[in-house]
């Protein structure tokens, strides 16, 4: 399709290595000092100047006071730092981030600031369904909700759909080492996008990043479909019983299906648009037990999922206590926010939950209920 079709919004600036490390430098002048903070981590990495962003983790002690109001959010840094970082930063505390590996079990963190926090290691079986259960999460926060919505929109965000397309690469990953395969299709793909991205600021091939915007779409529609198939091959979740069932999370809207296809899925969708309603991913049945898990479980993210389901279903999941162990460390995320009283990102995954302590807050959620 031609790119006159479509609008583009937030085309990716001109940037070097060195404008990263000086952003680096500029957070850890400024949050170093907190008390009650003991370092500053980062992730993955800049290997497209102007395009890549940086992540950006704080690692707390449990007994903190509230942020001081300037340092509760990233959109409180310079226009330089919020262009290089994209998103808003991730807060955890100690005893958590020692556990991280149930969350991201092959994330490569990276000290940036302080104390060096020793990161617990976890068994191969652990590791194994936390792979299964990070997946689950994933579908559900991005596929393919990302790629439909400005494919119906005829609007793009570039640079966060540059970002976006290049992160399939670690879903793809992620299953592949579960499953021992290799998938050439998708990582022709993923050199595809590679390719964009390093040949952006030389070309800007707007037809290109339609293309593949639309390609994921597909992707992720096969992601999804495989996924499935594992999860019943492997007796990973089995439905004893329960029919359609919906999640309204801001952000995370999912309608979960029997007898899910990729055509009846993505028909399901293209007919929500049509008669526009809210986006929703329509998404299999399987997938859903793991929210149900995380309801039952005490804090903010649980109970926040909880009102935004209907557990009518009966299952089993051969992974719960994984799932258990993750959501334990996204409802202490939760509690840390509270007492920081941030408005940056509750948890790794929030399922849509925002922090409602401190006055930043309270005006947030009053947008979210208007825009929402």
């Amino acid at each position: 399709m031609s790119k006159k079709v479509y609008k583009f919004l937030d085309a990716p600036k001109k940037c070097k290595g060195k404008d990263y490390r000086h952003c680096i430098s500029r957070l850890i002048e400024k949050y170093s000092k907190i008390p009650g903070l003991d370092a500053i981590y980062g992730w993955g990495e800049v290997s497209q100047p102007g395009i890549s962003d940086l992540d950006i983790g704080f690692v707390f002690e449990k007994n903190i006071d509230a942020l001081p109001f300037f340092k509760r959010s990233f959109f409180f840094n310079s226009s330089k730092v919020r262009y290089l970082v994209k998103h808003p930063f991730i807060f955890i505390d100690k005893e958590s981030f020692e556990g991280i590996r149930y969350i991201y079990p092959d994330t490569n963190f990276k000290l940036l600031h302080g104390e060096k926090i020793r990161i617990k290691e976890i068994t191969k079986k652990e590791a194994y369904y936390a792979k299964i259960s990070l997946l689950n999460d994933l579908i559900i926060r991005h596929y393919p909700r990302d790629f439909f919505e400005q494919q119906a929109n005829k609007s793009i965000n570039v640079r966060d759909t540059l970002l976006r397309l290049n992160s399939i690469k670690y879903t793809v990953m992620t299953f592949s080492s579960i499953t021992k395969k290799k998938y050439k299709h998708w990582n022709d793909f993923i050199n595809n996008v590679m390719e964009l991205r390093q040949n952006w600021f030389k070309n800007r091939d707007y037809n290109s990043l339609i293309s593949l915007n639309s390609e994921a779409m597909k992707v992720s529609m096969g992601i999804i479909s495989r996924f499935r198939r594992f999860l019943l091959e492997n007796s990973m979740v089995k439905i004893i019983s329960g029919n359609e069932v919906r999640y309204n999370g801001i952000k995370n809207r999912s309608i979960f299906i029997p007898d899910w296809s990729p055509e009846k899925g993505l028909n399901r969708m293209a007919d929500m648009a049509r008669n526009g309603r809210k986006y929703y991913s329509v998404l299999p049945l399987e997938l859903y037990p793991q929210l149900v898990e995380y309801s039952k479980y005490n804090g903010g993210i649980s109970s926040y999922i909880r009102k935004n389901i209907n557990p009518e279903i009966s299952y089993e999941l051969k992974y719960k206590n994984i799932a258990g162990k993750r959501i334990k460390i996204l409802n202490s995320q939760a509690l840390l926010a509270d007492k920081l009283k941030h408005s940056d990102f509750a948890a790794f995954f929030d399922f849509g939950y925002r922090n409602k302590s401190g006055i930043n807050n309270f005006m947030l959620n009053l947008m979210d209920k208007i825009r929402f």
